[in-house]
């Protein structure tokens, strides 16, 4: 159903009363004032066929032939038609027609009334003169009225056009009335609908969210009603706005503490669908927080691993907590998951609250620590075994034997060293870590070419011994922001790598390139190549960890401690770079450190 505006209903209905009840009076105020005319016309009537009845029964009774004349003279005089009937109906006289030839009015309504000795009066058409005429009879003789009838007529033309003037003059004042009305209606309407419209503009701002503006009605004579659903208005919308803004708040204070968890949160509905879902999860599970909520869980998180779990939760009535082993994007991850219970304000249960809590790093620096662990001891065993070992040996006799005993001291003299050099190297990189994580390493625009060619000097002794040369390209313009100790500490570190590795009078190239980058700023790197076994691609993957040995046994021959290049990896990290390598097996190694020509 189409419903119309206010103004609409009140102006047309108000229009429409008033021009009908103009009307209405109009018409009953016409009919009130002919009946009375006609009424007041039928009395004067009446008055003369009273007046005429004694000398018409005179004739009748004396002379008729003088009748028909008597009644044209009177009725010319009068202005007024004459005719008198006979008791069967035949006319006897009349003043405007000759008698023998019109019919019997025996039928005529009013002749028929006053045959019964009442006053017949009739407007009616009449045919003979072709014009509205208003007929009054009488009887002749008041004892015998069925005896004669004397009827006199008048013609009602003129009262009609009386009449019909007064008509088109009350359609006119109608017109003028209904145009006045329709402006007045038009202004009360309009008084009346306009704050009507205001209070439903601002109804609909409020059911919008603006509770900001409230409702101003202008028109301080509008109805105590409209005044007050308009305050009651502005009541509500400013309830609803304090309520939104606590909501606002309280959610708000929610989304910072769901956002800010480093737990996964999941609350589930008992239909399956999202009803929350926090930063957290949304980050492991790769998926949009805002996009998901109101979808179906299986639709989204497809694991069934997790999906179970969930089934479980919602069909129970208690916490679980379970570690679950999933794989989400090619990845193995560990959480640790519990599932409470979700109840709305009527304590009906309306899901279940899931929190996830990511095991996989701390699995894996577990699992790094133990195997930290494991190797310091294996590194630190050996040497210590092997002391102990020629110190028993001494102990027991071998001392007497001074060759023997200068072997064995010597053989303790490098396991020490070796000791030394495990602790110096983890020394290193506790403080090396230490200096990353409190930012407190000091990085200095430097020529590259001094700490280079410092370096180089200082692995020249081991590196002359196997006639090794060390070639060293770097213009000596190239500069970058750097740590010159560390920086340092790593290219001997790769040095030394390279010379132990390098067959003799082999050749270490050591070469400095600048490269331009069109996403970001240029950045240095330092190659160093050596010609030594080289190493496979499965080792180098974990060629960077700690104690990590392609050839152990090598590597133990050589004195290593199987973390110079852990250190190269954490300096390069502390200079915001990375190192790389490439290589093959007989074809010698390529160690790069690229750092940033500057740092942010």
């Amino acid at each position: 159903m189409h419903n119309k505006r206010l103004f609409w209903q009140i102006f047309l209905a108000a229009l429409l009363i008033i021009v009908s009840s103009i009307a209405v009076a109009s018409w009953y105020g016409t009919y009130v004032i002919r009946s009375f005319h006609y009424q007041e016309m039928q009395s004067d009537i009446e008055d003369r066929a009273i007046l005429l009845r004694p000398h018409i029964n005179q004739l009748l009774s004396t002379d008729k032939s003088h009748l028909q004349e008597f009644c044209r003279e009177t009725g010319r005089a009068a202005t007024t038609r004459i005719t008198v009937i006979a008791g069967d109906g035949t006319v006897l006289a009349d003043s405007n027609e000759d008698p023998s030839q019109m019919d019997r009015h025996d039928s005529r309504p009013e002749i028929q009334t006053a045959a019964t000795g009442k006053v017949g009066a009739i407007l009616r058409f009449s045919k003979t003169l072709g014009q509205n005429m208003l007929y009054v009879a009488i009887p002749l003789q008041t004892d015998k009225p069925q005896n004669g009838v004397l009827r006199l007529s008048v013609s009602s033309t003129a009262l009609d056009a009386v009449f019909s003037s007064l008509r088109k003059k009350l359609l006119f004042g109608l017109f003028l009335i209904a145009l006045i009305a329709a402006g007045v209606s038009y202004y009360q309407a309009r008084r009346i609908s306009n704050p009507l419209e205001e209070m439903k503009r601002g109804a609909a701002r409020l059911a919008e969210g603006d509770t900001e503006h409230p409702i101003i009605v202008n028109d301080e004579n509008i109805p105590r009603e409209m005044a007050e659903l308009s305050q009651s208005l502005n009541n509500m919308a400013g309830q609803v706005n304090g309520r939104i803004k606590i909501i606002s708040q309280q959610r708000n204070e929610l989304e910072a503490v769901f956002s800010s968890m480093t737990e996964g949160v999941l609350a589930i509905g008992l239909d399956h669908t999202i009803i929350h879902l926090n930063r957290a999860a949304a980050d492991l599970f790769h998926i949009n927080h805002q996009a998901v909520q109101g979808l179906v869980f299986e639709g989204i998180i497809r694991n069934r691993v997790l999906q179970k779990f969930v089934y479980d939760s919602l069909r129970g009535d208690t916490t679980v907590i379970e570690d679950l082993s999933l794989l989400l994007s090619g990845q193995r991850v560990t959480l640790r998951a519990h599932a409470h219970p979700l109840n709305d304000g009527e304590n009906k249960r309306m899901g279940s609250l899931i929190v996830l809590n990511n095991q996989t790093r701390i699995n894996q620096l577990e699992n790094m620590r133990q195997d930290f662990v494991a190797n310091v001891s294996h590194e630190l065993k050996t040497p210590i075994t092997a002391i102990r070992g020629y110190v028993e040996t001494l102990l027991d006799g071998a001392m007497e034997n001074s060759e023997d005993a200068e072997k064995f001291l010597k053989i303790i003299h490098r396991q020490g060293s070796r000791l030394d050099a495990i602790v110096d190297d983890l020394l290193s990189l506790a403080r090396i870590e230490n200096t990353a994580k409190e930012n407190k390493m000091v990085l200095k625009q430097e020529y590259l070419c001094p700490i280079l060619e410092a370096a180089v000097q200082t692995c020249s002794v081991a590196a002359e011994l196997k006639k090794i040369r060390i070639t060293i390209q770097c213009t000596s313009d190239i500069k970058a922001t750097v740590n010159q100790p560390m920086l340092e500490q790593a290219i001997i570190n790769l040095l030394t790598n390279a010379v132990t590795c390098s067959p003799e009078n082999s050749e270490i190239k050591l070469e400095v390139t600048k490269e331009e980058h069109p996403d970001h700023d240029e950045t240095i790197r330092i190659s160093i190549q050596d010609h030594g076994p080289g190493i496979s691609s499965e080792h180098q993957k974990r060629i960077f960890e700690r104690f990590y040995r392609c050839d152990k046994a090598r590597s133990r021959a050589h004195g290593g401690t199987g973390l110079g290049l852990a250190i190269v990896k954490h300096i390069a990290s502390c200079h915001n770079g990375t190192v790389e390598i490439i290589s093959q097996p007989g074809h010698g190694a390529l160690f790069s450190l690229i750092l940033p020509t500057t740092q942010e």
